[in-house]
């Protein structure tokens, strides 16, 4: 990955062959000139051993930037270059990018906004590394929630979190014949009152 978008430069969007956007990056750089190629990564499940493989695919599949300096505009050896299939333009003519806009793609892949992997849910504080730390920050203790589960007894009734226990299952204080009583919980029976 690039260290920083240059935002002096001249920036367009190359539109490459299916599945080129690698081969297209290389035979631009080798032609002079300079490239961002957005990705993101995704864990999936390996379908035979179930363990987590973390995969890089394209954040915008077909497409890259490419960025001419101001003075050596040269549409055609871009053009030229093995696995672009054209400069996104309209009426012949290509479009400038703003390099801010770049930048701010460039900043969000940095960030680990556009992957979804647990270690970027982690980044973003949308998950915990254990289960019952994760179950906390969703059902913090005096939270209201609703109880989701139709299977369950309480179902369409409304607590308020007391605790969670060591094995990530939440306790919650159910108004029952006039009186709060303590009732368990699996955090998936739940939903947060908004």
């Amino acid at each position: 990955m690039k260290a920083a978008i240059d935002t002096d430069k001249h920036w367009y969007v190359v539109r490459t062959t299916v599945k080129g956007e690698e081969k297209a990056c290389v035979n631009i750089r080798k032609a002079g000139f300079d490239t961002y190629f957005p990705r993101r990564r995704v864990e999936v499940q390996h379908r035979r051993t179930k363990t987590y493989v973390v995969k890089e695919q394209p954040l915008m599949p077909r497409y890259l930037f490419v960025g001419f300096a101001p003075r050596n505009v040269n549409f055609y050896a871009v053009r030229e270059s093995d696995g672009v299939e054209c400069i996104l333009g309209v009426d012949g003519r290509p479009i400038l990018i703003p390099s801010k806009d770049v930048e701010k793609i460039f900043l969000a892949e940095v960030d680990l906004k556009f992957d979804d992997t647990k270690a970027a849910r982690i980044h973003r504080k949308e998950e915990a590394k254990t289960e019952k730390e994760t179950t906390l920050m969703r059902y913090p203790a005096g939270a209201s929630v609703f109880v989701t589960d139709l299977v369950s007894p309480f179902a369409t009734f409304g607590g308020i979190v007391d605790e969670v226990t060591k094995a990530g299952r939440i306790i919650a204080l159910i108004d029952l014949f006039g009186r709060l009583t303590p009732v368990e919980f699996e955090p998936r029976q739940l939903s947060p009152v908004s």
